[in-house]
């Protein structure tokens, strides 16, 4: 009888470890699988897309001087909740895939081509600020400047034959601004 006892005691602590160990072991899966879940989101979410034109409502467009050039600025906000915005003061590239982002220019356009995350945690401005580089073929004021995508989708955002900005908030801006800096 008293092996018995001792017996049941032993099986009642062993099946009460074991559902421990096996409840532990499942709230432990749960953890790893919730934690590479969110890894796995994060990194998709972060990886670089082209931005789509029709993703972004733009709200202004300036021309201003800096350093004693003329600087283009583009200022808008990501339509997507699942979109933020990567990106800044570009320099020229000339990758025929456009894996970067940045500009291209010719004689007579400059075309800003974007990017952005997936992310619904990253910032939805838009800001695009180009700086004039005669000596590289930009001059901005005497260049159309275009806002493009990989799927050839484009926005006019300054005319250098009118010299307006489509989504300038004073168009009068750009006028005073070529006068005032004696720009042709």
């Amino acid at each position: 009888m008293g092996q018995d006892k001792l017996l049941r005691k032993d099986i009642i602590m062993k099946s009460t470890l074991y559902r421990k160990s096996i409840s532990i072991l499942k709230y432990l899966g749960l953890l790893v699988a919730t934690i590479l879940l969110f890894l796995g989101l994060n990194f998709w979410s972060n990886q670089l897309d082209d931005l789509h034109i029709q993703d972004v409502k733009i709200y202004n467009t300036f021309f201003a001087m800096e350093n004693g050039k003329p600087t283009f600025y583009l200022y808008g906000k990501l339509k997507p909740t699942f979109a933020s915005y990567s990106g800044g003061a570009f320099t020229q590239y000339n990758n025929s895939n456009g894996s970067i982002y940045g500009y291209n220019i010719n004689k007579n356009n400059v075309n800003i081509d974007g990017q952005q995350t997936h992310s619904p945690f990253g910032s939805k401005e838009v800001v695009f600020r180009i700086k004039s580089d005669p000596k590289h073929g930009l001059t901005l004021i005497n260049q159309n400047i275009y806002l493009t995508d990989q799927q050839h989708h484009k926005i006019k955002l300054y005319d250098a034959h009118t010299r307006t900005q489509t989504y300038s908030l004073e168009q009068k801006d750009t006028q005073k601004f070529i006068k005032q800096n004696k720009l042709n």
